[in-house]
C-alpha cells in the first residue's frame, strides 16, 4: 500500500521499558523530588524567619529556596546577653540607745602630778618609789649624791626640807644636809 502523499507516517507501538530506562526515571523523579523537598524547606524558613510563605496573598510568587540561600533564610540565634546582678548594699545597723547605768561608776580624778612629772608622782598617800625612772631628776631638783654607789633599791624617795630629793627615805642621814625630810612621794 501506498501511503497519500500528505499523510503523516503511521507511529510504532510503543516499546516496553528496559532496565536502562527506568533507572533513568527513577533518577529523574528523584530529581523531581528533591527540589520539591528544598522548596518546601524554604517556604517553612520564611514563614519562621516571618515571611509570607503560605499566608500570604495568591498572587505572590513562593521564592524557591535553593542550598546556597538556604543558609542566608534561616535566621541565627544571637546569644542572649545575662545582666550583670547589681550588689545590693547591707544595711548599716543603727545604734540603739542605751540607757545610763542606774549608779554611775565614780571616775577617778585626773591625775595631780608634782612639776608636771608624766608618771603622775605626788605626795597623796600611795605607793612608795624605791626605783626611779630614767629622766627624774629631769623634773624634780635632786641632791647631787642622788644617784650614790648603794642606790637604787634601798631607800624610797623622798622631798628633804630645801624642797630637794633624794632616795634615802627609811635610811638613817637621809636629807642631812638639806634640813631633814619633809615627806615622801608617792605613785599611783
Amino acid at each position: 500500500m501506498q501511503q497519500p502523499p500528505n499523510s503523516y507516517p503511521q507511529q510504532q507501538p510503543p516499546m516496553p521499558p528496559t532496565r536502562k530506562s527506568r533507572k533513568g526515571l527513577f533518577i529523574v523523579l528523584g530529581v523531581i523530588l528533591a527540589v520539591a523537598l528544598v522548596g518546601c524547606i524554604g517556604v517553612t524558613a520564611l514563614a519562621i524567619a516571618g515571611g509570607s510563605g503560605t499566608g500570604g496573598s495568591p498572587s505572590t510568587p513562593t521564592p524557591t529556596a535553593t542550598p546556597a540561600t538556604i543558609s542566608k533564610v534561616i535566621p541565627t540565634v544571637a546569644p542572649t546577653v545575662k545582666p550583670t546582678p547589681i550588689p545590693t548594699q547591707k544595711p548599716t545597723p543603727k545604734p540603739q540607745p542605751t540607757q545610763p547605768p542606774l549608779h554611775p561608776t565614780p571616775t577617778k580624778p585626773a591625775c595631780q602630778a608634782v612639776n608636771n612629772n608624766p608618771w603622775c608622782y605626788n605626795f597623796s598617800p600611795g605607793k612608795l618609789i624605791y626605783i626611779p625612772p630614767n629622766g627624774f631628776c629631769g623634773y624634780f631638783n635632786c641632791i647631787p649624791t642622788f644617784y650614790a654607789a648603794d642606790d637604787p633599791g634601798d631607800g624610797y624617795i623622798v622631798q628633804c626640807n630645801d624642797g630637794t630629793y633624794s632616795q634615802s627615805g627609811g635610811e638613817s642621814g637621809a636629807c642631812s644636809h638639806h634640813g631633814g625630810v619633809s615627806r615622801p612621794l608617792y605613785s599611783h
